[in-house]
């Protein structure tokens, strides 16, 4: 079920959601028994494992996979053992440092809510913050516009961080619904200058509408 995770070619950036793409391929098939067995998770993974980058780790691996017993050495430790090593020689050492920069300048770009707490999220996960944190309070505020902002630090102060986006989200909601009505209303005065100020064979007046 489900499509294959895309090939990786060594991009040391997209090692960890390669991983995480293969465990949760490997979930959605767990009713597949071969997939249950070690040896055959790492023979999988193997084979989106490729290019010139990877080729002389991937022919280490299915040297050492030719190495193991395929009833004896079947176990967990066979899978973990191959988690650590693709780790090891391609995890992104420096992705929390880089993380924790870039989310010292995520914004929210009005109206664009949504887009901005998954950004937030994404980077405050992969820089190890603790959601309730003060950093974290201080970084989500400093991203939102003025206007967000003074509608969110109003009282009540939100205490936790699921009580501070969901007052930004609210926030930014009445002021779409805002500058929605206050559009439709220039858009009426616009037509009713329109409607007055053509004459026509009715005599419409100002009265009459």
């Amino acid at each position: 079920m489900g499509g294959l995770p895309q090939i990786f070619s060594g991009d040391h950036l997209l090692a960890n959601d390669f991983i995480e793409e293969v465990k949760g391929y490997l979930w959605l098939n767990q009713d597949v028994a071969s997939y249950n067995f070690p040896i055959k998770k790492v023979a999988l993974t193997l084979t989106l494992i490729k290019g010139l980058q990877v080729a002389g780790w991937t022919h280490d691996m299915g040297t050492w996979l030719d190495t193991l017993d395929p009833i004896l050495d079947n176990i967990p430790d066979v899978w973990d053992q191959f988690l650590f090593e693709f780790l090891q020689q391609y995890q992104d050492s420096q992705r929390e440092n880089r993380a924790r920069g870039k989310i010292e300048y995520c914004t929210m770009k009005f109206p664009e809510i949504d887009d901005y707490i998954a950004r937030f999220e994404d980077l405050s996960c992969i820089a190890g913050y603790d959601a309730n944190s003060g950093v974290v309070f201080q970084l989500f505020t400093k991203g939102l516009p003025d206007d967000i902002l003074k509608e969110v630090l109003t009282s009540p102060t939100p205490q936790t961080y699921t009580n501070l986006k969901d007052k930004a989200i609210l926030a930014t909601r009445s002021k779409v619904l805002i500058n929605n009505i206050l559009h439709a209303h220039n858009l009426l005065g616009t037509h009713y200058v329109d409607v007055v100020g053509h004459d026509n064979d009715e005599g419409l007046k100002v009265t009459d509408l």
